[in-house]
């Protein structure tokens, strides 16, 4: 069997999300945003959770979809100061509203800065932005801290599901995953394997970043953009290493030409699918091209110059601005294999 599959250039905005938009965005537009976004309606039950919040509040969204957000999942907001407002904020004329608040969670308290936002149907959307983060207060009342994901679904490990330290539910997935998949399209779409697999890594680094900026917002107080471009990507660097993706070195030299490489030792892709005539890691290149563009605040491209999986000792990648894809593209086409060989095809179309 054999199919055609087309992958449309991607025209997404990456600067700065106006907050009276997040109503309107799509799910998987929602669960792209660094912070966390709550949707109510008036009895305040939980009609949308996305991904940051989840992260950052440690708690499963299929576990909290549903249940009243004051009573069940944050019962540190049933006070006057929190809920009093929210419930205020449907009944008034108001647009937004933006007030701080102290979480407390089981496991540490976080200093917010709550905006709500009108939503269709008489719905109410709460954008938490983290400010900073200390251990968990003392002397509490009896069930005011938000409860832990094991006492929100107690006995998970005995229904096969496994979680890592901050509650994200994690699959064990070796390279046969892989090679299996990387040998379907082969047969189902020979042709498809770079775009559907750049597709999936841009799509899965948009995650990837909201999980980098709460892990940093938890450790330091900061997030990606407002580290130094090196010290960032040192971050992402350990960051693919804890995942065993391999080793990435990122070499800014040639910067001044609109462009910088990307170096991956034992890409754990590129030996999975086996020996290759063209470049194997496009679900790299997706991946450098959503972290890059959430640093940078701007569309970039990423391509893979050579790979592991053509017989050499490292995976090469030429990341640069979107106006540079087609002189990168036609030298890596015409036999570029090394970040300063793209360069002067560069130089040579100033």
């Amino acid at each position: 069997m054999t199919g055609t599959f087309t992958f449309e250039e991607r025209n997404q905005t990456v600067g700065p999300i106006d907050a009276a938009s997040v109503p309107t965005l799509s799910e998987h537009e929602l669960d792209s945003l660094p912070f966390g976004v709550i949707c109510l309606d008036r009895d305040g039950k939980v009609l949308r959770y996305n991904l940051a919040e989840s992260r950052l509040a440690r708690l499963d969204r299929a576990q909290v979809l549903g249940k009243n957000f004051f009573r069940r999942v944050a019962p540190c907001t049933a006070t006057p100061e929190f809920e009093g407002r929210v419930r205020a904020f449907f009944l008034g004329q108001s647009a937004m509203e933006r007030f701080p608040y102290l979480f407390d969670f089981k496991f540490g308290a976080q200093r917010v800065e709550v905006e709500l936002v009108r939503g269709a149907n008489e719905t109410v959307y709460l954008l938490i932005n983290r400010q900073s983060f200390a251990g968990a207060r003392e002397g509490l009342p009896d069930g005011f801290a938000a409860p832990l994901q094991a006492e929100l679904a107690p006995n998970e490990s005995d229904l096969g599901v496994l979680r890592d330290d901050v509650a994200r539910r994690m699959l064990y997935l070796d390279t046969a995953f892989v090679t299996a998949l990387h040998q379907t399209w082969l047969k189902v779409a020979p042709r498809a394997w770079p775009g559907f697999n750049r597709e999936w890594g841009w799509q899965w680094g948009r995650h990837c970043v909201v999980d980098l900026e709460a892990q940093l917002l938890e450790t330091r107080n900061t997030t990606l953009r407002e580290l130094p471009m090196r010290e960032a990507m040192e971050q992402i660097s350990a960051w693919a290493t804890e995942r065993g993706l391999g080793t990435l070195r990122f070499d800014f030299t040639p910067a001044r030409h609109g462009v910088f490489g990307v170096t991956l030792q034992r890409s754990a892709l590129g030996e999975a699918v086996g020996p290759s005539e063209a470049p194997r890691c496009q679900l790299i290149e997706g991946l450098l091209e959503a972290v890059c563009e959430h640093l940078s605040q701007r569309l970039l491209v990423a391509r893979e110059a050579r790979c592991c999986s053509m017989g050499f000792d490292s995976c090469v990648f030429v990341v640069a601005a979107t106006k540079r894809k087609g002189v990168v593209e036609a030298a890596i086409k015409g036999g570029a294999e090394t970040l300063e060989q793209v360069v002067e095809a560069l130089r040579a179309n100033a």
